[in-house]
């Protein structure tokens, strides 16, 4: 069916060129986007497609129809429309992506997918046909957004009969869109000429041009009409005596002259099959009841009766949306119970053949509620797992009375995609209706299942928007059994992250006694009925363990990730077995064990590579590629950066955060602070959009060590202060450890500046003096674990860390100013170093502690 909807129209022979407007169309490769808007029946559609048969190669057309009113259909299917136009590689690239719009917005995909599009310069046009047929305002919304950021090597056309709903009137200025308007569209005279002389043999007089054209007023349909009905030469004088008029009085007039010429057998078959979106010559024999369906389509496609073509094999077709209109209309005035006979065949039909997303629309429109409530049943998984919730919900919407006619459990999953979608308000008020029954029940398995089913769906409401209070209040009406659904614990939730803490299930990075309190409950009662092994508890079991690294909570995140990897690798699920290898390695390297982080990783690439999950291997590498920096081997994190598509740095996207900050962290390296500072902008303001906090953590952080290198230290306080804002609100701990000696200077320093009130006021300064000890502690048990010091009195922790400053230039001043001391004190520390080391100069005690693998080679 897709198929249907990406296939060009099929060019009829001796069409009208009308070459001033194709020209136009043609000069919209120079801009963002061309529109044509027009009433229907102006040949909007023709003319797109004979301009994009100009261009077979490079034209991506997407026929739309009510359907996609979609958010992530509308998505895939441009996205599939565009991967058969120039991009062969394309959808299987963003497809873990379009699922990840569940804990990510639109904009973020789009971002991706605008990344891709710009990774050749091959000229690309997207065509998208009927525009106003959608209604769905975040669709609206995500094409302006798209539109706004189009690479110069992709167009955009959109055919509509009303103005489009978003503001365009800035691209026009810009002379970056042009408009195709109703009277550009309307045939001249020489056209309507052209029209009957070249494509329909027709020989008129003058005079008869002239009063087609005039009282058609340039409207393409209605000379369509006109010529069908003058095809005999004996009804045509008795044709011009009755035209006149606009071609407001006339359409229907024309439409009725043509209806009247056709045979009572091809009347019936129309009417028969008018409600069908779609047809082939299968289901139009079992709606009309005979065997003639491709027979009957074959002729009229001969006699050019509005039937168009969908596909190049001619095996699928759709009437012209006027004659499909004047058909509706005739069934409803000739037959008005007929439709709906024809609509409950109609669906049954599609069922049959596994189309159920038209055998849904079918039933529901023959108020069929009953076979729609099964088919539902039956298609929910299907759905969930495509993430087309908006089509759900339109369906469960439709439902007049959702009491009545769905079984409680579907109607307990609705108000599950309710939350998915944001639409809590909604999912509040069934809530109400299935407590009121509840309490109505009497004792039963089937009431504990829906009073479990209604805690389960309620917790992730709470859980999801932070109401925390409610969830615990209500913790003690779960019954023994949890829902039976296998939907409520399978559903795949990360197919895109690195790290669950960046999803919505780890709460985007929020951290608090209560989300731990709250994921150990979840854990608690999931364990306890069964459900320890479930998708769903597993995630929420990775997202505790990766809670606990950050608090520096190291054996009991280990302990849970222990629970996580066999059931990962039991089901070969990457989104659950990257995040816990890749949290086992952070954890191996906090301890001072690089060969075990490495190790780790290396079996996550090793499993990815067995299942051809292929987008992780970019994130994997780049993990790679900050334990290299992060002992100072830079070469090798060039090497492995060089794995990732060098496109990645051009406009960065949030979703390839993990790839762009170890790319950061390689640039600050290589003392390309200006180009790091871009790129970490870009991902500022997509992470505050996001509200992702422990991303916005670590940019803020690299934003302050990148001015801090430049030499720019009040920003890079003010970006510190940011990071430490955040950080102290939620206890974090390994964000900034992890950058350890390379923030400690700049740490150290903020703890002086803090008295005199630079910080906000908001950041304590015992959480600084707690990082600064626990830093500390690290660069000293660090140094103690990789390179036992030869030293009769090995150094301090402190001392370590001025050895550190020492090798980055840092003068007595400095050293004073950062560690909060005089610099008669930091001399008698060098003094004890000196002594330590048995030299007598600060270049000598650099040699020395370079010998001794105290210092990096390349810090002196």
């Amino acid at each position: 069916m897709l198929r249907t909807k990406t296939t060009t129209p099929a060019i009829r022979p001796n069409n009208v060129a009308r070459n001033q407007l194709l020209r136009q169309l043609e000069e919209g490769l120079t801009r963002k986007l061309t529109t044509l808007c027009a009433p229907a029946g102006y040949g909007k559609t023709t003319l797109l497609s004979q301009w994009a048969a100009q261009h077979p190669s490079r034209c991506a057309w997407l026929s739309l129809d009510e359907m996609d009113n979609d958010l992530i259909r509308f998505w895939k299917y441009v996205v599939a429309t565009l991967s058969q136009s120039g991009f062969p590689e394309l959808s299987e690239r963003l497809e873990p992506l379009i699922g990840a719009i569940s804990h990510t917005s639109i904009f973020t995909f789009i971002d991706s997918l605008l990344y891709e599009l710009e990774s050749t310069e091959q000229s690309v046009s997207l065509l998208l046909d009927d525009y106003h047929l959608i209604t769905e305002e975040h669709i609206h919304a995500s094409l302006s957004y798209f539109l706004d950021y189009l690479p110069f090597s992709i167009h955009v056309y959109i055919a509509t009969r009303t103005s489009l709903p978003f503001a365009t009137s800035k691209w026009t200025i810009r002379g970056q869109a042009s408009h195709i308007t109703l009277e550009q569209l309307r045939f001249t005279h020489t056209e309507t000429a052209r029209f009957y002389q070249d494509a329909h043999g027709l020989a008129l007089s003058p005079k008869q041009i002239d009063q087609l054209a005039m009282s058609t007023e340039g409207w393409v349909a209605g000379l369509q009409l006109a010529a069908i009905s003058l095809r005999n030469p004996f009804h045509q004088e008795r044709f011009f005596n009755g035209f006149s008029g606009s071609h407001r009085d006339i359409s229907e007039y024309l439409l009725h002259e043509v209806w009247l010429r056709l045979s009572p057998d091809v009347q019936s078959f129309l009417l028969s099959t008018c409600v069908l979106p779609r047809l082939d010559a299968s289901i139009c024999n079992r709606l009309t009841g005979q065997n003639n369906g491709q027979k009957m389509l074959a002729s009229l496609l001969s006699q050019n009766i509005f039937l168009i073509p969908l596909d190049e094999y001619q095996t699928w077709y759709r009437y012209h949306h006027l004659f499909g209109e004047f058909l509706l209309a005739q069934l409803q005035e000739m037959h008005p119970q007929k439709a709906i006979e024809l609509h409950r065949i109609a669906s049954e039909c599609f069922a049959e053949r596994q189309l159920f997303d038209e055998a849904i629309d079918h039933a529901l429109a023959a108020s069929h509620f009953s076979f729609a409530a099964v088919l539902l049943e039956q298609h929910f998984p299907q759905m969930i797992q495509r993430g087309e919730l908006s089509t759900l919900l339109r369906w469960l919407n439709s439902f007049p009375d959702k009491s009545a006619m769905l079984s409680p459990s579907l109607r307990m999953l609705a108000a599950f995609i309710q939350i998915l979608c944001g639409q809590a308000e909604l999912a509040q008020g069934d809530f109400a209706e299935l407590e009121a029954e509840c309490a109505a029940m009497e004792d039963s398995f089937e009431k504990q299942q829906l009073l479990s089913s209604l805690f389960f769906v309620r917790s992730n409401l709470a859980f999801a928007l932070g109401h925390f209070e409610m969830l615990l209040a209500e913790s003690d009406i779960l019954y023994q059994n949890l829902p039976e659904s296998p939907l409520f614990f399978s559903f795949n939730y990360n197919t895109t992250e690195p790290f669950i803490r960046r999803t919505s299930l780890g709460l985007k990075g929020v951290l608090s006694a209560q989300t731990e309190f709250v994921g150990k409950m979840f854990i608690g009662k999931l364990t306890e009925h069964g459900w320890q092994d479930s998708l769903f508890n597993m995630y929420v079991v990775q997202a505790l363990a990766e809670g606990y690294y950050e608090w520096n909570r190291l054996d009991e995140s280990h302990a849970l990730l222990e629970q996580v990897e066999p059931i990962a690798r039991r089901h070969q699920i990457p989104g659950l077995l990257v995040p816990c290898l890749l949290t086992k390695a952070k954890i191996a390297f906090a301890s001072g064990s690089v060969p075990h982080a490495r190790k780790r990783v290396e079996e996550a690439l090793d499993a990815i590579i067995t299942w051809g999950e292929e987008y992780w291997l970019n994130p994997l590498h780049a993990f790679l590629a900050k334990l290299d920096l992060a002992e100072g081997h830079i070469e090798q994190a060039q090497m492995r950066i060089a794995k990732i598509p060098a496109s990645f740095w051009d406009k960065p996207v949030i979703q390839r955060e993990l790839e762009l900050l170890t790319y950061v962290r390689l640039l600050l390296a290589s003392q390309q602070g200006a180009e790091a500072l871009r790129i970490l902008d870009t991902l500022k303001l997509a992470s505050k959009r996001e509200g992702l906090l422990a991303s916005q953590v670590e940019i803020a952080v690299l934003q302050a060590l990148a001015n801090q290198q430049r030499g720019s230290l009040d920003e890079a306080f003010v970006y510190l202060q940011e990071a430490l804002f955040i950080g102290e609100a939620n206890g974090y701990v390994r964000s900034f450890l992890d950058d350890g000696e390379a923030l400690y200077l700049l740490l150290s320093s903020s703890k002086s500046r803090n008295k005199k009130q630079v910080l906000h006021q908001s950041v304590s300064e015992a959480y600084v003096q707690q990082l600064l000890e626990l830093m500390t502690t690290k660069s000293s048990s660090k140094r103690k674990t990789d390179h036992p010091s030869p030293l009769l009195e090995p150094l301090t922790g402190k001392e370590m860390i001025l050895l550190s400053m020492l090798s980055q230039g840092a003068s007595n001043k400095e050293i004073a100013e950062a560690l909060g001391n005089t610099v008669g004190t930091v001399k008698v520390y060098l003094h004890r170093i000196y002594g330590k080391l048995g030299v007598n100069n600060r270049t000598q005690a650099l040699l020395k502690a370079q010998e001794f693998s105290l210092v990096e080679a390349d810090s002196i």
